[in-house]
């Protein structure tokens, strides 16, 4: 049997480097589609790779202008103008492998040309999503509009899509929820590098909570600062890594002084800052995932979690879970920590030692398994 040609397309980043790199240690990467590709990354042969700038561009302009609207028209406008470019390479395909809301008139395109057609779906249901943020953002009529349209472009890949891969279980009981056939949807554990995540010696004895990822209500920011504000633990810290949201700002500013903010930071310098943490918060809203979460793991940090974050830990023995929105859940959890040292350690070595098996490793594999399986089997 010969190797499927796969096509993978990504405007942004997510994972897709990985997803690229792994197909192409199978055989099967074809073309890998981009916006800009990273000089960062690497093993994935140039050649390959067909950047399309332009789309990135629009939307970066786009993002220049103050507001949330201005941030969901970049998506819309930005994405809409990267598929229409990215769709010339589709009937190149086999497998045509996209990311959710950049490809539907490529995936036209791969289907017509014979190609099966995977959608790669990151986060809940996008109206599960809408559902659980509306309370905290409440968005002006614009705003909604343009939602509600990226809303139903998604949902529009989903019903064009041969397979939809998802990360967690989360993400997979949103879609059923939301009337997605099983029969499409395909799970895929994404992960995390042991080699470039791992624990190091704490230079210091602050009680420093750590959060990575975007400033925003979507990732629950306002309910870690709640939470941290009512401790008031001596020689403590609360240090958020990412770049700031329009929609978190003013609770930033809230709470100015409570917290240490460092923007984007390289991996390297990720890898620092988990060392010489104490214990890792995602209190996501929504998350289909949550990398960060096996990368801080890998660290040897315990971690909490909301039940609405992907990734799988173990509460109890890894770190907690708690309930979405509840700031004073995770304020417990975390006295939990600074009053026991000794469970804090225990838990991060069992998390360090749990996180092991989901490597990005371990994750082209699965890749690979659903490609072999759904190019052989009969359509």
């Amino acid at each position: 049997m010969r190797k499927p040609r796969v096509v993978v397309s990504s405007a942004g980043v997510f994972h897709a480097y990985h997803l690229a790199r792994g197909v192409q240690a199978a055989g099967y990467l074809h073309r890998f589609i981009t916006s800009i590709y990273s000089r960062y990354e690497t093993g994935i042969d140039r050649r390959k790779v067909t950047q399309i700038p332009l789309a990135s561009g629009l939307a970066s302009a786009i993002r220049f202008f103050p507001g949330e609207a201005q941030q969901l028209a970049s998506y819309l406008v930005g994405d809409s103008v990267y598929d229409l470019m990215a769709s010339r390479h589709a009937k190149e395909a086999d497998i045509f492998h996209v990311f959710n809301n950049q490809g539907l008139r490529s995936m036209q395109v791969a289907k017509k040309h014979g190609a099966v057609v995977v959608v790669a779906r990151s986060s809940a249901h996008p109206r599960v999503q809408e559902r659980i943020l509306r309370d905290d953002s409440r968005l002006p009529s614009g705003t909604a509009r343009l939602s509600r349209l990226l809303v139903e472009r998604h949902v529009s890949e989903y019903e064009l899509a041969d397979f939809i891969f998802v990360p967690s279980q989360f993400v997979w009981d949103t879609m059923l929820q939301e009337g997605v056939s099983a029969r499409k949807l395909r799970r895929v554990h994404l992960g995390f590098d042991p080699v470039m995540f791992f624990p190091g010696e704490k230079k210091d004895d602050v009680f420093r909570v750590m959060y990575a990822g975007g400033l925003s209500v979507q990732k629950g920011i306002p309910y870690l600062l709640e939470a941290f504000s009512t401790l008031n633990i001596p020689n403590s810290e609360l240090l958020l890594v990412g770049d700031t949201y329009p929609d978190a700002r003013a609770t930033l500013s809230e709470y100015r002084g409570l917290f240490r903010h460092i923007r984007f930071v390289p991996q390297a310098e990720l890898l620092h800052h988990y060392q010489q943490s104490s214990v890792f918060v995602l209190p996501s809203l929504q998350d289909g995932f949550g990398m960060v979460v096996y990368e801080a793991a890998g660290c040897g940090l315990p971690v909490i979690i909301t039940e609405n974050v992907g990734a799988e830990i173990r509460h109890g023995k890894d770190g907690f879970v708690v309930p979405i929105r509840d700031a004073k859940a995770i304020a417990e959890k975390l006295r939990f920590f600074h009053e026991n040292p000794e469970e804090r350690n225990k838990m991060g070595r069992a998390a360090r030692d749990y996180v092991q098996q989901f490597t990005w490793d371990n994750y082209h594999q699965e890749v690979i398994a659903h490609y072999d399986a759904i190019f052989t089997q009969p359509r």
